[in-house]
This record gives C-alpha cells, structure tokens and sequence, in this order.
C-alpha cells in the first residue's frame, strides 16, 4: 500500500478541529516509510495545508472535494472549476435564503457569512468575508460549501445544471450536514484516480479514510476503503474496515494495524 488518502472533518480531525499528536505521528510513521498521504477533503487546498503545517507534515491534496489535486510540493494534477452560471444562481439563492456559503479557489477563499466567523479571528488575504454574494467575483471557484438542508426547496432551482455539477452531503462534528458542490467531472473518487497515476501508483495500492457520502467515489477507487465508526450508514456499508472513531485516534490505529 503506498498511497493513504484521508478525509478531514470526522475523519483524521478531532473534535478541536485539529490533527491529534497520535495521527500526526502515524502520518509522519507513513512518510518516514515511503507512503505518500494525502488529505482529501472539501475544504481549499490552502484552508487543509495549514492543519499540517503546525505538525510539520506537507501532503499531497485531493483538496475542494476533489477538484483541486496536487502533489506534496504543490505541483498541480488536475483543478476543475464550476460552471459559471451555477455559481451565479447559487449565490442568488444563497443570499435570498441567508445561507452561509463558502466558496474555495485555487488560492482564494470567498464566504457569505453576516458577521466574521469564528474561525477567522484573524483576516487572512486568502480570505474573503462578504455578507452577500451579490456583485462579488465567482470566477475560478472549484467547489462550494453550502450549510442548508440538503431536501431544501430553493434547491430545485439549481436541477437545470444536475449534468453538469454533483451534489453530495458531508456532516460536520458538530453533526450538521453540509452541501458540497463540485464539476460533475470531479470527485474524491476521480481525484485518487489522477493522484495516483501522476504518481505512477496503481489504484490497488491505495488506502481511503473517510466518513460520509463524499468519500464514497473515493472508496470506490481505493484498494482498501476504511470507514470511521462515527461514519454514516453507507460509508461503513462501502468499507471494508471500520477505524475507532476519529475522536479516539482512529486513523492512527489502523494505521498501525495495516503497516504495523
């Protein structure tokens, strides 16, 4: 196994939002060993690298819900921007409904949100707040990030583009469910894909740690599909081992249970 992909939020994060000192030393265990790890997740590529940096861990990233894929030294494989006008008619929904929405680029972070969230006690350049999303520039974006219920009406609105963007849930620690929005064209699933073949890995060789339906394209590539306990129904239907949950260090177990 020498590719080991990990979701985030429910999965390698604890509940502080923070990578444990167990998971960390087994993901440094990894490195040290030759496996390449990468974070795969929904959040931007710059908003994921900065829970590593503080363990002095850089990992390949299958970043913005797989639309943003790079090896450990940043090099791009492959980034697949939202179509324009979805963009559009989702921020015009956004604002009409008041939804907090955050939309991650390349290199930049955009977030309707009414007041300065609470995990930006510091501005950041990468990082922009509006309280609306009306005249605000949508180009470039990779995935969005909606917090509303994924059976809301005002969603219909968006069927016209169902071709062309993929809408999958994620759930939060806290146990609300997030929208992820992404090019039809990409996924964590697809991301692993081009991931290991840049690598010149065979997808056979991979390990997927995830929690929800976003990481189930992922698990469907990945020779080895590892669910966490506090994971969904079909996340733990589609694995084929089930890790402690991730406030019990759970990754780094069964890590240390596949590489010893």
């Amino acid at each position: 196994m020498r590719l080991a992909a990990f979701d985030l939020d429910g999965t390698l994060l604890n509940e502080e939002n923070r990578i444990s000192e167990a998971n960390a030393a087994a993901l440094r265990s990894l490195l040290a060993r030759g496996v390449v790890c990468a974070a795969a997740t929904a959040r931007g590529y710059r908003a994921a690298m900065r829970l590593f940096a503080e363990h002095g861990i850089t990992p390949a990233a299958i970043a913005s819900g797989g639309a943003d894929v790079r090896l450990a030294d940043g090099a791009v494989v492959q980034q697949v921007e939202l179509p324009g006008g979805f963009l559009h008619a989702l921020a015009e929904i956004s604002d009409r409904e008041g939804w907090n929405i955050t939309f991650a680029g390349a290199e930049r972070t955009l977030r309707r949100q009414a007041e300065l969230p609470d995990w930006l006690q510091t501005p950041r350049p990468s990082i922009q707040v509006v309280p609306h999303l009306a005249g605000a520039d949508l180009s470039g974006l990779l995935t969005a990030l909606v917090e509303a219920d994924p059976g809301h009406l005002s969603l219909a609105a968006l069927e016209p583009w169902r071709a062309e963007v993929a809408m999958r849930t994620a759930i939060t620690f806290s146990g609300h469910t997030l929208l992820t929005f992404t090019s039809a064209t990409a996924d964590k699933g697809t991301a692993l894909r081009a991931l290991a073949a840049a690598l010149d890995i065979d997808p056979a060789d991979t390990v997927a740690f995830g929690d929800s339906d976003v990481d189930l394209p992922m698990f469907a590539v990945a020779g080895t599909a590892v669910a966490m306990a506090n994971g969904t129904g079909e996340a733990k239907a589609a694995a084929r081992i089930i890790a402690p949950p991730a406030n019990e260090d759970g990754v780094a177990k069964v890590t240390h249970d596949l590489w010893g």
